[in-house]
């Protein structure tokens, strides 16, 4: 699926209901946003790495 198919705001909505719904479950931890972010830089790596190698 092309990524010009994908608004880059419903992306950001869904991003940022995600990270609401995991500090709302792990009850706001001070290590929950930090690790939020690097599961993102993560997984939005992966395909950049496999386009690259």
């Amino acid at each position: 699926m092309p990524a010009d198919i994908i608004p880059s705001q419903m992306v950001e909505e869904a991003l940022e209901a995600v990270g609401e719904v995991v500090d709302k479950k792990l009850g706001g931890k001070w290590w929950v946003k930090p690790l939020y972010w690097l599961s993102i830089v993560v997984v939005l790596s992966i395909p950049i790495v496999y386009y690259f190698w």
